[in-house]
């Protein structure tokens, strides 16, 4: 279901969200890989240090994303 949104969105023309977009349903799917696939849901301690992963992550993908917008 998750990649017929990601087809569908890519058809649909958001103007300078389209990148916003297209990292908000990667992240959806990702997090569902994470907590079902990857059992993180029930093993804490590896959740905290996969999230501080992410979070680091993150950081630097918004910093790039600043200085090329």
């Amino acid at each position: 279901m998750l990649t017929v949104v990601t087809v569908y969105a890519s058809y649909l023309d958001f103007g300078s969200m389209n990148t916003v977009v297209a990292l908000l349903i990667a992240s959806v799917k990702a997090s569902l890989v994470a907590l079902f696939f990857m059992h993180l849901r029930h093993d804490k301690f590896n959740a905290v240090i996969f999230l501080g992963g992410l979070l680091f992550l993150a950081i630097f993908m918004i910093w790039t994303l600043f200085d090329i917008g």
